[in-house]
């Protein structure tokens, strides 16, 4: 990342808050890979593709999720050539807007290429132009949520990521990474097996960890709505098989792995297969699964904010700031959409068997103070952790939604 840069991409990022979007900034894609021709000394599997300085996530009426990117240069490369590299990306990530954000002025033949390619070009000041044809009743201006739109801020948050722990590596590199590359659907998965991967190094006590999980927690929801989107327009009343075809890549592969599986069942009965070996082509949590999926669903018009509380979040934590949701969004601070955004750390710490503390931290940072439920018992927290001072007791007020529990799929 070019520090030049990071002024343009926090004030993009404000922009895009104002216009109902929840945000990331910095999001390189690459691909495993080689190359065919030797080279001297250990080779890297890795092939990066790019990288785009700020994403946005909103949700259309419809529950159809929609994304923006914005590319924020504040040196003299080539308005025209990267018009066209935007649309490139922008069709990669299937966006609905794509922006050009650019310190200098840009030319009248840029202005009308732009047009031609179905990009919103800005200099730094239309930037700030734009912002008050977009007015929000979130604090965006003021502390501590104004910290999201700070350059000095942002850059502290993104050096204690590169300082986490090499123990994390897989995990890190999955959210950084491969997230991006891999089928949407992946993901449901591959996320809960990655925290899993790494639950004995994460501990609830430690506030940069409950960022990390905070972090993957809006991965996780926004990986939820891709697959509620399609649910909808498949299984809108069965939510169990569309998740499922989902999850499986489709129909014909649920009747393969189902065939599979009844095989498989047959060997086990004629004592040709151990019991120990699995034949469920879906996971033990897969239950749980279905239950967030349709508690999203039900309220899917708070789940930007949740996504938004999410991102607050882990900016926040991550340099340990004692702050809550209620801080930082003061009078606009929906508990509904903070109940939506701890129902997906809750899945996440249940079905990685994460430290159960990192569920009580949460809470408190979405909650505040007060009575709250014990952590799932499932969530065992490890022993022989480092005490960190960051952490609050537990807090969460249980809250009716008016969502009763969905049938067993």
């Amino acid at each position: 990342m070019s520090e030049l840069d990071l002024g343009l991409k926090v004030a993009s990022r404000r922009l895009l808050w104002r216009m109902g979007y929840s945000t990331r900034i910095d999001v390189p894609l690459r691909a495993f890979g080689s190359s065919s021709t030797p080279t001297p000394g250990p080779r890297t599997p890795i092939e990066s593709y790019t990288d785009l300085d700020v994403l946005g996530v909103t949700l259309a009426p419809g529950a159809a999720i929609e994304t923006a990117i914005v590319d924020c240069k504040t040196g003299g490369s080539s308005a025209i050539s990267r018009m066209f590299w935007i649309r490139g990306l922008s069709e990669f990530f299937s966006t609905t807007s794509a922006y050009m954000v650019r310190e200098r002025e840009i030319s009248r033949g840029g202005r009308q290429l732009a047009t031609r390619l179905r990009i919103t070009a800005l200099t730094s000041a239309e930037v700030t132009a734009l912002e008050t044809l977009h007015p929000t009743v979130l604090p965006v201006d003021h502390l501590p949520l104004a910290h999201l739109f700070d350059r000095a801020h942002v850059a502290t948050v993104k050096e204690r990521w590169a300082e986490q722990d090499r123990k994390l590596k897989s995990l890190l590199e999955y959210r950084e990474f491969d997230y991006w590359i891999y089928d949407r659907h992946l993901n449901l998965i591959q996320m809960v097996e990655h925290l899993r991967g790494v639950r004995r190094h994460l501990d609830g006590r430690n506030p940069q960890h409950l960022a990390i999980l905070f972090d993957c927690a809006w991965l996780y929801l926004v990986a939820a709505l891709h697959a509620i989107q399609a649910i909808r327009g498949v299984h809108v009343s069965n939510v169990a098989l569309g998740l499922k075809e989902y999850v499986l890549g489709g129909a014909e592969q649920v009747r393969e792995k189902e065939n599979l599986g009844s095989l498989l069942a047959e060997l086990r009965r004629e004592g040709k297969l151990p019991d120990t070996v699995s034949i469920d082509p879906l996971p033990q949590y897969f239950p749980a699964m279905v239950d967030l999926f349709t508690r999203v669903m039900r309220r899917s018009d708070t789940t930007i904010t949740s996504l938004q509380y999410l991102e607050y979040l882990a900016s926040a934590t991550m340099v340990a700031a004692r702050t809550t949701t209620a801080d930082g969004f003061g009078t606009a601070h929906d508990d509904i959409a903070a109940k939506i955004a701890e129902n997906v750390v809750a899945f996440l710490v249940e079905a990685a068997e994460l430290d159960g503390r990192m569920l009580a931290a949460a809470r408190t940072r979405l909650f505040g103070s007060g009575a709250a439920p014990a952590p799932p018992a499932a969530a065992k927290a490890p022993t022989s952790r480092k005490t960190d001072p960051h952490v609050e007791p537990d807090a969460s007020p249980e809250l009716d939604l008016g969502i009763s529990d969905p049938p067993a799929p």
